[in-house]
């Protein structure tokens, strides 16, 4: 028999929207890691991505990234991979970040959004306009991954500053609907590079924690938290990927949990030697 995964069992244990109503607190158990780090399987890049993959480059024409196409991302890659055909499909516009700028390449464009939000009066309160751009850049299919050092910067939460009563703008409403309905303290997941705990992405989903953990290049870990709702900030689901953003220092009794490298399928270094 298949064993079932961790987003298996977790939608069964949630199925009941009754449920939750009644306990608004209600919380899953926590997993055991040890039993489940065996049964766990990364994803496959998609057959159609595979004979443009070069070590950890990809150059596909719907697809293409100069570097980091690392196990870890593949579910992300093949989702967008399926979302840019769809839009050729459908021939879709652009979004307000792909329109920013769009001669320039990715890195001199957040440069220039950086430079020019900063020198605005009410950085980093801002409009809903602007937070709707930060979400469109934090789940950008030109790149991998913003760091969290940049999302954090760009909220203003790096300066200790509050956070703006639009931040809820990053998120589609589909995602702020989401995120209405769960409940008041949550199982967050994370996977990170071992022995560091930074950044401020999370996840629901413990599946996706291990894609991270497991197929970094670096010694990694998974840790298992807890937060309260009202502590998150934005609930980013594009990628399927059940993301939180949610400041580490909000998140409390934290377990962490080292990866053996026997279930890892690539060479890793430390994150302190270069690959």
């Amino acid at each position: 028999m298949r064993a079932r995964s961790w987003t298996e069992l977790s939608q069964a244990s949630i199925e009941s929207v009754s449920e939750l109503a009644l306990n608004p607190k209600m919380s899953l158990p926590r997993p055991d890691i040890k039993q489940i780090l065996p049964t766990y399987r990364l994803p496959s890049l998609h057959p159609d991505l595979q004979p443009y993959q070069f070590k950890d480059e990809l150059h596909h024409p719907l697809v293409s990234y100069e570097g980091g196409v690392y196990p870890r991302f593949y579910a992300r890659i093949n989702k967008v991979y399926q979302d840019q055909k769809a839009k050729r499909k459908r021939n879709v516009e652009l979004n307000l970040w792909q329109s920013f700028y769009p001669d320039l390449d990715l890195f001199e464009r957040l440069h220039n959004f950086y430079v020019e939000e900063l020198d605005k009066p009410d950085f980093p309160q801002r409009d809903p306009k602007y937070f709707k751009i930060l979400g469109q850049i934090w789940t950008n299919p030109e790149s991998l991954g913003q760091s969290s050092s940049f999302l954090e910067l760009m909220l203003g939460t790096m300066a200790g500053l509050p956070l703006s009563k639009h931040v809820h703008h990053m998120m589609t409403s589909v995602e702020q609907k989401k995120l209405t309905a769960l409940p008041k303290e949550l199982t967050v997941f994370r996977g990170h590079d071992h022995p560091l705990l930074h950044g401020i992405s999370w996840t629901l989903n413990l599946d996706i924690a291990l894609q991270f953990a497991m197929g970094s290049p670096h010694q990694s870990s998974v840790s298992i938290g807890t937060v309260l709702k009202s502590d998150v900030i934005a609930l980013i689901d594009r990628w399927d990927e059940d993301e939180l953003i949610v400041l580490t220092r909000d998140a409390y009794d934290i377990e962490t949990h080292p990866i053996d490298d026997r279930w890892c399928p690539i060479e890793r270094t430390a994150p302190w030697q270069k690959s």
